[in-house]
C-alpha cells in the first residue's frame, strides 16, 4: 500500500485503538463534529462491529484490505459526505432507518417534534381508540414511522413528492414492523391523501423545507451537496410550506385536531403569526436543547359557525 506522510493510517498504526484515536484527531481537524463517534461508526461498519465490540477488541489488528476500506470512508467523510449516507442508515429515536442518496437526512433535533406529537396524541381531545396522523414531506419516514411504533393504535398517512423517498419510507416501515398501519402517498402537501380522512384527522405533522432560497447555496457542504434542494428550499422567506398548510390543514383536522411543525431558529415569530392569521388556536412554541425555537404546535381552527358563536 502506498502511504503518504501525514496520512490518517500508517504501517505502524493498525489496531482498532490506534485507528480510532488518529482518525478522530484527523476528522476533528477537518471540522467534523463528534469526530470520535464518526471514527468509531465508520470503523465499526468496516469490521462489522458495534461500538462496544470495538472497545472490547481495541488491540485487534487490521489487515491491509480493512485499512484501505476504512481510509476511503474517512476520506469521503472528511470531504463532507454525511455519515448517514456512508453507513446507509440513520439513528432516530432509538431506531435504525435505512438511508439512500438523494433523500433528506433526518436530524436529531427532529426528535423534539416527535416528542411534541406524542404529547398531543395522548392528551385531552385526541381520538385515543383509533387516532389518525398525516405527515407532509416524509423523506425517510422517521417521523410517521416513529409515531406509529410508539403508538400501536395509530394510523399514519404520509406524503412526499419524491418517489425515491416514498419507496424508502415504505421499506423502513416494513423493517420496523409498522407497515400495516402506515401508508405512503406520492404527491405534494395534502393532495394525495385519501378524501375519506377529511375532517377526521387528529394530527398533521411536518418538517418542511424552511431555508430561504437565497441562503441555500451558503449552507455547509454536508447539507447543500447531499440533501435534496426541494427538502431545504422554503421559498424567498422560507415560509412557503407553512403558508400553504395553514390554508389547507383545517380541512383535514377535526375540530380539536393539531398541527405540529418544525421551524427554523429565526421563525419563532413568523410561523405562529401565519397560523394565528389562519385561525389556529392554542399556538405554542417549543425550544430545543440549545434554547432555539424548534417546534410550533397549534389546534385546528374552529368551523365558521363555531367561531361566530353559531
Amino acid at each position: 500500500m502506498n502511504r503518504k506522510r501525514g496520512d490518517v493510517m500508517t504501517e505502524s498504526l493498525k489496531t482498532v485503538r490506534d485507528l480510532i484515536r488518529l482518525t478522530a484527531e484527523y476528522l476533528s481537524a477537518k471540522g467534523v463534529e463528534s469526530a470520535r463517534l464518526n471514527a468509531e461508526r465508520l470503523l465499526g461498519d468496516v469490521l462489522g462491529m458495534s461500538r462496544l465490540d470495538l472497545y472490547l477488541h481495541h488491540d485487534r489488528p487490521l489487515v491491509a484490505d480493512e485499512v484501505d476500506r476504512f481510509r476511503e470512508l474517512v476520506r469521503r467523510r472528511a470531504a463532507g459526505e454525511p455519515l448517514q449516507q456512508l453507513l446507509g442508515e440513520a439513528e432516530f429515536y432509538g431506531r435504525s432507518f435505512k438511508m439512500a442518496r438523494g433523500v433528506f437526512i433526518p436530524r436529531p433535533e427532529t426528535e423534539l417534534l416527535v416528542e411534541s406529537c406524542l404529547g398531543l396524541l395522548t392528551g385531552d381531545g385526541s381520538s385515543l381508540l383509533a387516532p389518525v396522523a398525516l405527515e407532509v414531506g416524509c423523506g425517510t419516514g422517521v417521523i410517521g414511522i416513529t409515531l406509529a411504533a410508539e403508538m400501536p393504535r395509530l394510523e399514519v398517512h404520509a406524503s412526499d413528492i419524491d418517489p425515491a423517498a416514498r419507496d424508502l419510507a415504505e421499506i423502513n416501515a416494513r423493517r420496523l414492523g409498522v407497515g400495516p398501519r402506515t401508508f405512503f402517498h406520492l404527491g405534494a402537501l395534502c393532495d394525495p391523501f385519501p378524501g375519506r380522512l377529511r375532517g377526521g384527522v387528529d394530527l398533521l405533522v411536518t418538517n418542511p423545507p424552511y431555508i430561504p432560497s437565497a441562503d441555500v447555496p451558503d449552507l455547509p457542504v454536508e447539507v447543500a451537496d447531499h440533501d435534496p434542494r426541494a427538502a431545504l428550499d422554503g421559498g424567498p422567506e422560507g415560509l412557503d410550506v407553512y403558508r400553504s398548510l395553514a390554508a389547507r390543514a383545517g380541512a383535514w383536522l377535526h375540530r380539536d385536531g393539531w398541527l405540529a411543525a418544525e421551524i427554523g431558529a429565526d421563525q419563532g415569530e413568523s410561523v405562529p403569526e401565519i397560523l394565528a392569521r389562519a385561525g389556529f388556536r392554542d399556538i405554542t412554541l417549543r425550544r430545543d436543547y440549545n434554547d432555539l425555537p424548534r417546534v410550533v404546535t397549534a389546534r385546528s381552527p374552529l368551523p365558521d359557525e363555531d367561531a361566530n358563536g353559531g
